[in-house]
């Protein structure tokens, strides 16, 4: 019975595990092959598709058990009642390895965004600096201590505040997309979905209509503790305005990048 859902945690673990395919816009400007990024995601996504769906569907037609048996660790459960306790040890190796790779890709494009930021002068510049491989290091050591500081959160809380500040900044982009879409549209661009403006507009309405829902079901708490980093975001950009933070990007200047080249190498490439 759908009455019997908890809506709440059922839609927010369901997006949070398949959101974040926006963060290759941070690492695309080190991609040497730009035309690879549109392929690579849509292999990215079928992975994951096929990642979930498979161990789902065997899980369901290998065993019997009530729906409230599903919790943390049941697929490994599954797999060792059905063919052996190899393969729920596998299963566990794998989870691991699956973790691991996903906080390296999380950690790496916040710290690219960071870059970014103190690239146009809207953070100190620290955050700017590079490592003799290209990495910016600052921005990982910040993320390391946030992700650190924040493993001791209820992990639903966690969950339900990070689809929070993500949703807003989904529909900050989409915004985004559709104002440079006007206002830019004869801008090169490395990519550019097949559509008309208008199309666009429809394309996106589904997706900010999901994204509303999910903010409507958010926790008083989530709603203090995001309006406190908005707040925090807003002294930030006034303290840039103030020129605290530096000039960032001279866009009056020879010597550093135009408009077009700023958004060609950007997180709005495929706009």
């Amino acid at each position: 019975s759908f009455m019997g859902v908890y809506w709440r945690p059922f839609l927010n673990n369901l997006f949070w595990n398949l959101n974040s395919f926006d963060a290759i816009s941070s690492l695309t400007g080190d991609v040497a092959h730009e035309k690879v990024v549109p392929r690579a995601m849509l292999l990215g996504f079928l992975l994951v598709y096929v990642g979930y769906l498979v161990p789902v569907i065997v899980a369901i037609g290998t065993t019997s058990s009530a729906q409230a048996i599903w919790e943390e660790g049941y697929l490994v459960n599954a797999a060792s009642d059905a063919i052996g306790p190899w393969l729920g040890g596998w299963i566990v190796f794998a989870s691991g390895i699956s973790n691991i790779a996903m906080f390296q890709a999380e950690m790496s494009s916040d710290a690219f965004l960071l870059l970014g930021m103190a690239e146009r002068g809207i953070v100190p510049s620290i955050f700017a600096r590079r490592s003799k491989h290209g990495t910016p290091t600052y921005g990982i050591l910040l993320g390391m201590t946030v992700i650190i500081a924040l493993s001791t959160t209820n992990f639903s809380d966690l969950v339900e505040m990070l689809n929070f500040n993500y949703s807003i900044a989904l529909l900050i982009e989409y915004a985004a997309f559709v104002k440079l879409r006007v206002s830019k549209p004869d801008v090169d661009r490395p990519f550019r979905i097949p559509l008309s403006t208008c199309g666009c507009i429809c394309l996106i309405i589904p997706p900010m209509a999901l994204i509303t829902f999910i903010l409507l079901l958010a926790s008083w708490k989530t709603y203090v503790i995001s309006f406190a980093g908005a707040v925090f975001g807003l002294i930030l950009y006034v303290a840039q305005m103030g020129g605290l933070f530096g000039d960032g990007i001279d866009r009056n200047s020879s010597k550093g990048p135009t408009d077009e080249k700023i958004l060609q190498n950007s997180g709005v490439q495929m706009l």
